[in-house]
């Protein structure tokens, strides 16, 4: 038995319909191996016949010229899943465990279907087909990819409205289709499913959506299970934010957890298993695009063998969600993404490569370690695979996930049209401040080209960012160039210095200069990419190795842009006449970052100069590349970050400032900032200032519990002044604090946050366990202490022998003449005091 899907051709919209129907029939074919997406079998027209009598009156059939209509044979389902729940709520509720079962299997049907980049665009119980099974009874299929779309690093959402409106994500509204729309659908879905009992099938109307979408609640006039494991995963689904939704694989992984008991069926999507990864690893290179895997040239990592060692070792290492996917190969090596388990299952890529000089490898790791902007791509971790892959060792570099590369970016006028002269000039402007900013460390890259260029299009702003350090060299300071008989880089993008010494004894001069002349060709690229991106290779090679007297002389491009000047100044054929991107930035420091103040300050923090030649030791497996003397090459001493989006980059830093006064940071921000912080373990200063935010009780709570765990802060500055913690939120804080035995300095400004006189008493007792500290600053005013909080608070402070250092603000605390006496008595047994400053004032002038 199977079911026969008509559609008529007579007319326009028949005929729309018939290509989507060809598009569903084509992609269904492709996850024929799927349990959860429906089969199908075949696909035919039907021609509408006649039957006419000949001459001798014999019938015949006449076949018409038209085709009357297409048909698609496919597997027969009896009911869908709106006509189940509907049936379920006229007889029996299913029972928890049911409910995930089905859960999970639309789960695994829609992550069938995203991790090949496809989404589906008309989630709803409709489009659910119930089949029957042997396991549970039913098995839950996907169907109708009539509007299925796939996304592409370069194509990540699509502007139209397909599906149906009730079940449309806020994104969709907008105007904006994406991967992550399919999820915010399933979690209604999910929610209904939940809920038979209580949600009708006409329970998502215009309030439940405004409410969803603002973000204030999820079907708050229903009386829904909120303690669920599915409403856990669908509450995820909803998120207002696309971007604060998880995978479908992610989800699908945290819903068997919950779910806790085996399953009586094959998830083919889930994570791979240790004992099928040459097949996981055949099934990852199926998964990849053509163009790229011929981007191996030597065939090294779509070698099954290779790669199935490589999945085996990333997926013991226990650091990522293990769902890979290849997004590039090169001579280097191999690019994947993935999701870091430290970083919140943030996406990030890592680049595998083949250690073949560990020399070499280190110099790159040591220069990216000292780039801490976002003009550059940033390096996370790094480590060695050698176990799992022996007699070969790889490195793997964690690195900053971005949207393309700039030559994909520019890829796009062939299809969206050419770009805005002021879209070139920020991206132009961006380049040039990215390679300025290495030169300020007098690195020199080599290899800047279009691909070598990432672009950030997450946020509102474009970010154009540098990347791949393999062939880059850090001069000695005084050093301005190095001569070396070898080529580096791509011919196309060589200065003339470079590319026209072509004898084997000639020497190529590297400098900063040389990266001037790769810089302005691969601006002459970015605003004339229509003309030149036929023969772009040719095209400058010839124009290089011809002495021009001007750029470009016999080649029709834009001479009356912004970008020109650059190009002017830059593709200059004499060395010494060649402008240095450095004065470039100079004369135009309004549009530049690498000419500000804070961006050299930076600089100066974090350079670290050329690595010296030192004796290597063996390295082993996922081990951090170190030198002999086991010092890593990656300490870096300090970070200060002004957002919380950037809170995954401090995990590695020992000194570590956050501002991030008067934003809004609630208790649930608090709760993430309390976890990044606890991820700090080397941690020795850290400065906080959250001043007048929404923090609160909890929030102050979740704070200590995360500073709890840095047992090696030495420094400790905290500004919460007016978040209004109160009294619980004080002792949470402190007792959190106390933990820390190692601190010598302590700063708190907690003043307006009417923490009382048990809370000044519960600071007291938190303090007295600080046996080590030497300098103690507080500001407690406006928080109504009264004579008993300040008499409790001298009890600790007396508990703190070795201060040497107090200062304590009290203003406005009505702590009268009997609480002063109490407080100086307590600071009188701290004999080793050499600086004290008391605010005791209780009228501000």
């Amino acid at each position: 038995m199977v079911a026969l899907k008509f559609l008529t051709c007579t007319s326009k919209e028949g005929l729309k319909g018939i290509e989507s129907l060809k598009k569903e029939y084509e992609l269904l074919q492709k996850f024929s191996q799927s349990d959860f997406l429906v089969n199908v079998y075949n696909c035919f027209y039907l021609m509408e016949q006649d039957v006419e009598e000949d001459k001798y009156g014999n019938e015949k059939l006449i076949v018409t010229e038209e085709k009357s209509f297409f048909v698609m044979e496919m597997e027969l389902c009896e009911q869908n899943l709106k006509q189940l729940f509907d049936y379920l709520r006229k007889t029996q509720l299913p029972s928890q465990e049911i409910k995930e079962i089905i859960a999970i299997q639309m789960l695994e049907g829609l992550n069938t279907l995203h991790i090949k980049n496809i989404m589906h665009r008309n989630i709803k119980p409709h489009n659910f087909l119930v089949c029957p099974s042997q396991t549970y009874g039913f098995s839950i299929k996907i169907c109708d990819l009539g509007f299925a779309s796939t996304v592409t690093k370069s194509k990540s959402h699509y502007q139209s409205k397909n599906g149906t409106d009730t079940f449309f994500a806020p994104e969709i509204e907008k105007g904006q289709s994406r991967i992550q729309s399919d999820l915010f659908s399933l979690g209604l879905v999910l929610l209904e499913l939940d809920n038979l009992n209580v949600l009708n099938e006409n329970w998502i109307d215009f309030d439940i959506k405004e409410e969803i979408y603002q973000g204030k609640g999820i079907a708050s006039k229903y009386q829904i299970d909120r303690n669920s494991n599915i409403y856990k995963i669908a509450k995820i689904c909803l998120k207002p934010n696309y971007l604060e939704r998880k995978t479908s694989g992610d989800l699908l992984f945290e819903l068997i957890k919950l779910h806790g008991k085996p399953l009586k069926f094959t998830l083919s999507t889930m994570i791979l298993e240790q004992t099928q990864f040459e097949k996981d690893a055949q099934i990852l290179l199926d998964n990849t695009d053509s163009r790229i895997k011929r981007k191996d040239a030597s065939k090294q990592f779509t070698k099954v063998e290779t790669l199935s060692k490589l999945l085996k070792s990333l997926y013991e290492n226990k650091k990522y969600v293990n769902n890979f996917q290849i997004l590039n190969f090169g001579s280097f090596g191999m690019v994947l993404s993935t999701k870091k388990v430290e970083f919140n299952n943030k996406e990030i890529v890592l680049k595998i490569q083949k250690i073949v000089d560990e020399q070499e490898i280190k110099n790159e790791i040591r220069i990216m370690q000292q780039l801490k902007t976002p003009l550059v791509v940033q390096l996370y971790d790094n480590y060695i695979i050698e176990k799992a892959t022996a007699p070969e060792k790889y490195v793997v570099f964690e690195l900053e996930k971005c949207s393309c590369t700039l030559q994909e970016y520019l890829e796009r006028q062939g299809k969206e049209g050419e770009f805005s002269d002021e879209e070139k000039l920020n991206i132009a402007i961006q380049v040039i401040d990215s390679v300025n900013y290495i030169h300020c460390f007098n690195i020199i890259h080599r290899d800047i080209k279009p691909d070598n260029v990432l672009v950030c299009l997450d946020g509102n702003q474009l970010e154009v960012k540098l990347c791949d350090f393999g062939l880059s060299t850090q001069l000695e300071k005084n050093c301005e160039q190095i001569e070396i008989l070898d080529w580096v880089g791509n011919w196309a993008y060589m200065a003339p210095e470079i590319l026209t010494k072509i004898e084997d004894n000639q020497y190529k001069i590297y400098s900063k200069k040389s990266d001037s002349y790769s810089v302005g060709l691969l601006l002459s690229l970015l605003d004339n990419y229509l003309i030149l991106k036929e023969n772009t290779g040719s095209t400058f090679i010839m124009m290089t190795s011809n002495q021009y007297d001007e750029p470009f002389k016999d080649i029709n491009i834009k001479r009356d842009t912004e970008i020109f000047k650059f190009i002017q100044l830059l593709v200059v054929w004499e060395r010494d006449k060649r402008t240095s991107l450095s004065v470039i930035v100079e004369q135009n420091s309004e549009k530049f970052k690498t000419n500000q103040n804070d961006m050299k300050q930076i600089i100066s923090q974090h350079y670290l100069g050329p690595i010296q030649n030192v004796e290597t030791v063996n390295i082993g497996s996922l081990g951090t590349l170190v030198s002999k003397n086991q010092i890593p090459i990656q300490k870096i001493k300090q970070i200060k970050i002004n957002r919380m989006k950037d809170l995954y980059k401090i995990t590695k830093f020992q000194v570590i400032e956050i501002v991030l006064s008067w934003n809004n940071i609630d208790a649930k921000s608090a709760n993430d900032l309390g976890r990044g912080i606890a991820q700090c373990k080397n941690i020795i200063t850290l400065k906080l200032d959250l001043s007048f935010n929404k923090i609160g009780a909890e929030g102050a709570k979740d704070l200590g519990t995360g500073i709890a765990q840095c047992k090696n802060i030495t420094t400790l500055k905290i500004d919460l002044s007016g978040n209004n913690i109160g009294e619980k939120g004080v002792k949470d804080l402190c007792t959190g604090i106390a933990q820390c035995n190692n601190i010598t300095t302590l700063t708190l400004h907690l003043n307006g946050n009417n923490i009382g006189a048990d809370g000044a008493k519960d600071l007291g007792t938190g303090i007295a366990q600080l046996k080590n500290i030497t300098t103690l600053k507080l500001d407690l005013s406006w928080n109504n202490i009264g004579e008993e909080g300040a008499k409790d608070l001298g009890i600790g402070i007396a508990q703190c022998k070795n201060i040497r250092t107090l200062t304590l603000h009290l203003s406005l605390n009505k702590i009268g003449s009997e609480g002063a006496k109490d407080l100086g008595t307590g600071i009188a047994q701290c004999n080793n005091i050499t600086t004290l400053m008391l605010d005791l004032r209780q009228k501000l002038n």
